[in-house]
């Protein structure tokens, strides 16, 4: 089985995927066949603007999926709110990541739709496409007016999805699974943390993404003469140096 976590090999996969059908953003479906490419981010929008980028570069189009209560990502940063403008400008598609679970009994649409409000602004359009955050752990899949739901029973099944949820495909070969297109429309989940130059593993991959926060904050402090005294090179070689 040849796995697809390394950037080259995930190439590999596009072009494979671009022999047998067309990829289609999530809002566009139209009952067709066709592969509809999917990204969760549930950690850093980094990793998914250079995913972005590779997908423009091998014709591919893909729909992200952006939480706007994430723990380490804000959608109104200056530098993240243009990452995803400039997604959208390669041709790609943002939506909503849900998570239910905050909301205990509110509304989820009135609920939706103040998270959407959120994310249409940092965008510059609206967000007509959501996908749900854990659904298989927390056993919820609502469905809500006026927005195509990755979850939507016409577009999720066993049959026709495949996911590398926890780094792994579940004993299902990415380039063999979706050959099933000559049957029926194929929804491919890919979570752009976990791909990378070499293919690492998480490990390696989240040591990276915390290595760019840590930078990022770094270059917000940089303002503090304090702490430009304090600190000796960058925050992370500092952090290195001082865990030692």
């Amino acid at each position: 089985m040849k796995m697809i976590f390394a950037y080259d090999s995930l190439r590999d996969f596009f072009q494979h995927l671009k022999k047998l059908g067309p990829t289609e953003l999530f809002k566009d479906w139209d009952g067709s066949k066709c592969f509809l490419l999917r990204h969760d981010v549930d950690f850093d929008i980094g990793p998914a603007y250079e995913l972005a980028k590779i997908e423009a570069q091998e014709g591919v189009r893909s729909t992200f999926f952006i939480l706007t209560t994430c723990r380490t990502y804000n959608v109104l940063q200056a530098d993240n709110r243009e990452r995803l403008r400039n997604i959208t400008r390669l041709g790609h598609e943002v939506g909503l990541h849900f998570d239910p679970t905050l909301y205990g009994k509110a509304d989820l649409q009135d609920a939706v739709e103040k998270e959407t409000e959120v994310l249409s602004f940092a965008l510059g359009k609206k967000v007509r496409s959501i996908s749900l955050h854990n659904p298989s752990i927390h056993n919820q899949y609502p469905l809500f007016d006026g927005y195509v739901n990755a979850y939507d029973p016409s577009l999720f099944s066993d049959e026709n999805y495949i996911s590398d949820s926890c780094y792994s495909f579940r004993n299902k070969d990415p380039f063999e699974f979706v050959k099933g297109i000559n049957k029926q429309m194929v929804q491919i989940l890919l979570h752009p943390i976990h791909y990378s130059n070499q293919g690492d593993g998480y490990k390696g991959v989240i040591i990276r993404s915390l290595e760019r926060h840590m930078n990022e904050v770094h270059e917000e402090f940089l303002s503090n003469h304090t702490y430009r005294e304090e600190i000796e090179g960058d925050l992370v070689n500092a952090f290195r140096r001082d865990s030692k």
